[in-house]
């Protein structure tokens, strides 16, 4: 799911990050992708953080943001 999140061009990524309900389930699959390839402490907070407070569309929509500067989530390097 990683990979495929990172092949779309970056609005299509924006657009998925700032929907409701897809947003969060996007945050949760490609964290949960990042935390099995990299095992790192720092993905596993971010993972934890997401999962309990992801709902809320404020992280969506300052993830978006950092998605646009970075080319990558929050958290996930």
């Amino acid at each position: 799911m990683e990979k495929w999140f990172y092949s779309l061009d970056s609005l299509s990524q924006t657009i998925l990050l700032v929907i409701p309900f897809v947003g969060y389930l996007i945050e949760i699959g490609v964290r949960l992708f990042a935390l099995i390839r990299k095992h790192s402490k720092k993905i596993v907070i971010g993972f934890i953080v997401f999962l309990v407070l992801g709902w809320t569309l404020l992280l969506n929509i300052i993830d978006a943001i950092y998605l646009s500067r970075k080319d990558e989530l929050m958290i996930t390097e």
